[in-house]
């Protein structure tokens, strides 16, 4: 039969492997401190603390591992969104045509070192040597606009 502390060990690991997979099944964070603090306090069990010191192990850690939590959580949503990624981290660049855009039928434009498939926004055509702006991705082909700033 278990004894007290044997008991005790047992119920702060349950707690923490409870609290883990509770976490790992929501994704929230909010179970993650009390985790990491059942499972510090079941340790310091089994190193014999007495009870207020398990206490304090427990709110530490959880307080801790909180604090970290909620940091974590700021820097996340802070960060500006994905909508700049791949492709359509040209959308609002500049650009130039090196093979003329006829119509419906792409051309090819640089931006930078790259040269990309393009359409025009409405069909007409843009001349080889026009300064363009991306307007939007769509598909493997940069759909622009003649950027009239850059031609004045």
């Amino acid at each position: 039969m278990l004894d007290g502390i044997d008991l005790a060990i047992l119920l702060w690991l349950l707690g923490g492997v409870v609290s883990g997979v509770a976490e790992l099944l929501t994704g929230t964070f909010f179970l993650l401190p009390f985790a990491v603090g059942a499972l510090a306090a079941a340790a310091a069990t089994a190193l014999g603390a007495p009870i207020p010191v398990v206490l304090a192990v427990f709110a530490g850690f959880s307080g801790a591992t909180l604090f970290w939590a909620v940091r974590y959580g700021k820097r996340i949503r802070s960060a500006p969104p994905a909508t700049h990624e791949g492709a359509n981290r040209y959308v609002d660049a500049g650009g130039v045509v090196t093979r003329t855009i006829e119509g419906r039928n792409a051309g090819r434009v640089r931006i930078g070192a790259e040269t990309w498939r393009a359409l025009s926004t409405d069909g007409a055509t843009i001349t080889e040597g026009t300064h363009v702006r991306v307007a939007e991705v769509r598909g493997n082909a940069l759909v622009v606009v003649p950027d009239s700033a850059q031609d004045s």
